[in-house]
């Protein structure tokens, strides 16, 4: 679309938002309350191990980056000095228009709440922490998955030998893909 088609537009478009670092949920619920734009802020749910044990963490999928659908004749100078924007994306000086089509597929991928929660996959030959019990810290190589149970079983390094144990999904967290899994090459 060209300048000119944009600014005289009085349809509402959807347009690429950045923000400040880390400012995107601040940015977007400025946006829907204050303006009353239709704004898109997905973001992600995923685990990451701290000092205390596995964490649930959420950052945006886009990092800096939210969509608004607004008239940008009517709206632009609101939407650009909004709390956590930075600016309209553009190039060449033309704000960069996104398609329609774009917005509702990533819709599907995230559903209604705009948040993935994307689960950590684990498989034979990776290498996993271990962050409850006994052997909490340890570092273990997965041999096993065992659904049914919701169970890994890990090769452990104790006392100078390699045992097998069986243990709770939800007490490792993935570390790095082993160098003889079936993962790499």
């Amino acid at each position: 679309m060209e300048i000119s088609a944009i600014h005289e537009s009085q349809d509402l478009l959807w347009f690429c938002l950045k923000t400040q670092p880390k400012h995107e949920k601040l940015a977007a619920q400025f946006l829907r309350s204050k303006i009353e734009l239709e704004v898109f802020s997905p973001s992600m749910r995923f685990q990451r191990m701290t000092v205390s044990g596995k964490k649930w963490f959420e950052e945006a999928l886009f990092p800096g980056y939210i969509f608004g659908r607004f008239v940008f004749r009517t709206h632009y100078r609101l939407v650009a000095s909004a709390m956590g924007v930075t600016k309209v994306v553009g190039f060449g000086g033309c704000p960069a228009v996104v398609d329609e089509a774009v917005i509702a597929d990533l819709r599907l991928f995230v559903r209604d709440n705009e948040v993935i929660e994307i689960a950590p996959t684990i498989t034979p030959g990776d290498e996993v922490t271990l962050v409850e019990g006994p052997f909490k810290g340890l570092r273990a190589v997965v041999t096993r998955i065992l659904p049914a149970k919701e169970r890994i079983a890990v090769l452990l390094d104790l006392l100078g030998t390699q045992r097998e144990v069986e243990i709770t999904a939800d007490r490792v967290v993935p570390g790095k893909v082993h160098p003889l899994s079936e993962r790499t090459g």
